[in-house]
C-alpha cells in the first residue's frame, strides 16, 4: 500500500514536470519567426522599391538592417540605385521564396525588371522586432 508521502513526492513531481512544459511551449510560441507572412513580407519589399523608385535612396537605406547598412554604405548604395535605371522604374513581383541565410530561413522576394529581364531579390529580416530589408541582389539575365 502507498503511503501519504510517496504519494505526496509524485503528485509534486508530476506538478513540476507539467509547469516546465507549459513554460516550455509558452516560450517557444512566444519566440519571433525568421520570416514575416508573405503579405507582410511584400509590403516591406514593395515599401522599399518604392523609396527608391520616388528616388529617395537614403530613404530606402534607412529602412535597411545595421547588417545592410553596414556591409553598403549609404553614399554606395545611392551611387548603385543610381547607376542602375531600372531601380527607379517599378518592378513586377514574381514570387516569393525561403532561403538559408547564416542557418536560418528567411523569406526572399524577388522582382523583374521588364525590358532588360534583371531580378531583383530582398531578403528579409528582423531587426529589433521590426521587419526590414536584409539584403538586396541584383542578377542580370
Amino acid at each position: 500500500m502507498l503511503d501519504r508521502n510517496s504519494l505526496n513526492a509524485k503528485n509534486v513531481a508530476m506538478i513540476a514536470f507539467l509547469v516546465v512544459a507549459a513554460s516550455y511551449g509558452i516560450w517557444t510560441l512566444m519566440q519571433p519567426g525568421t520570416t514575416p507572412s508573405p503579405g507582410e513580407g511584400q509590403k516591406i519589399a514593395d515599401a522599399f522599391l518604392a523609396a527608391m523608385q520616388g528616388d529617395s535612396p537614403d530613404k530606402a537605406w534607412e529602412s535597411t538592417t545595421a547588417e545592410f547598412k553596414s556591409a553598403e554604405g549609404r553614399e554606395s548604395f545611392s551611387r548603385f540605385v543610381k547607376k542602375n535605371d531600372f531601380l527607379s522604374k517599378p518592378l513586377e513581383f514574381v514570387s516569393t521564396q525561403l532561403v538559408d541565410v547564416q542557418d536560418q530561413q528567411r523569406a526572399e522576394f524577388v522582382y523583374r525588371a521588364a525590358p532588360k529581364k534583371t531580378t531583383v531579390r530582398l531578403v528579409i529580416g528582423r531587426e529589433l522586432g521590426v521587419w526590414k530589408v536584409d539584403r538586396l541582389a541584383v542578377d542580370n539575365l
